[in-house]
């Protein structure tokens, strides 16, 4: 099988990157070639055998764009062309595979249509998004919340492959909790709108108002990250509340921290929640992503209304003040996890899902 990824992940450009390496064991055997559309100079390097990367560049977001659109004009026919998201690679893809008359693969990780449009703008790409997704032979979705909300736009149940995203779940059930800080809350994200750090600012001060001797990690880089150390400040936390920044080992961290919070507003499935479940911590979490799936609201966590940071002070002063419901909810979230898919059933989920959309010629 031939396959064409487009992604738009410049962090599979490092051949050592967590991302690349999932990209060449998901297209191992197989003879694949990797397309970043990303900004910046142009780049081609072999990531396995068989497995070429490459990124034709360009000044901008925009100008990869059509750089890659050019390129792809003089594309060899693959058996199967897949984009990691329905709209940018997504247009892309689509017209490579109406060319070639080669399956459509598309991605959907973010679970956009399980959740109401933001803006105008974001109403107008979904509309374009669904257009491309009903025209698809195979969809990839992370979530099982992921693939009723394509359901509902009209995708059929038969075409759509549920994977969630692969984590080391061995490596982080050794996380030693032994010194663990009780009082510690730990957040593990990007510092961006959709992640809901400022929701979770709001909720840390009625936490304070009880127990003034808690702190807040917030682990993780992202464009809102001065904003939220003002923010801090101005409700005067900024003492209680330690922005760490972009981690690649969190590890110490999931060790360290007593509850781990995932505010988000929304999320396609919720890698750092898995990571800390794994680690054995109790979880306190928006209804979004993989809540209700994997952690249970009362069994393997407290999920909470999204937006709400009454609701999520209330249910991280719970688990704070009772150290028994802190250690089953941390007992059961790691058994939630410890089945989920490995990178290798993860590659061959993947492999499975895109054969299933290949067209040979």
């Amino acid at each position: 099988m031939r396959i064409l990824s487009l992604s738009l992940d410049r962090s599979i450009l490092d051949p050592a990157s967590t991302a690349a390496k999932r990209q060449a064991l998901a297209y191992a055997g197989h003879e694949a070639v990797i397309l970043v559309v990303a900004s910046g100079e142009q780049k081609e390097f072999d990531l396995a055998p068989g497995i070429r990367v490459r990124t034709f560049g360009g000044a901008s977001k925009f100008g990869a764009f059509m750089q890659a659109r050019s390129h792809l004009r003089m594309a060899e026919r693959p058996d199967v062309v897949t984009a990691q998201e329905p709209i940018y690679t997504g247009y892309l893809a689509a017209r490579l595979a109406k060319r070639f008359g080669c399956g459509l693969h598309l991605q959907d990780h973010s679970g956009i249509f399980a959740r109401g449009s933001a803006n105008l703008r974001e109403r107008v790409l979904r509309a374009y998004a669904e257009s491309l997704l009903l025209r698809a032979d195979r969809v990839r979705t992370v979530s099982q919340r992921g693939k009723k909300g394509l359901m509902t736009i009209g995708v059929q149940e038969q075409k759509i492959d549920v994977i969630p995203i692969a984590t080391d779940i061995a490596a982080f059930s050794q996380v030693d909790r032994s010194l663990a800080l009780a009082d510690e809350i730990l957040t593990v994200t990007r510092l961006e709108s959709e992640k809901g750090v400022d929701i979770l600012l709001n909720a840390f001060v009625e936490v304070q108002k009880v127990r003034s001797q808690a702190s807040l990690v917030v682990v993780g880089g992202g464009s809102l990250r001065q904003a939220y150390e003002r923010m801090a400040r101005h409700l005067r936390i900024g003492t209680a509340v330690l922005f760490v920044g972009k981690e690649d080992d969190v590890k110490p961290f999931l060790a360290r921290a007593g509850v781990y919070v995932q505010p988000s507003r929304f999320e396609g499935w919720g890698l750092a929640v898995i990571e800390a479940a794994a680690a054995g911590m109790p979880i306190v979490m928006s209804d979004v992503g993989c809540a209700g799936e994997v952690i249970k609201d009362g069994e393997s966590g407290l999920v909470v209304p999204p937006g709400n940071p009454k609701a999520l002070a209330a249910s991280l002063l719970k688990v704070l003040s009772d150290a028994s419901l802190a250690k089953r909810l941390g007992s059961a979230a790691k058994l939630a996890v410890a089945n989920l898919p490995d990178a290798q059933a993860t590659a061959a989920l993947i492999r499975a899902s895109l054969e299933a959309a290949a067209k040979t010629g």
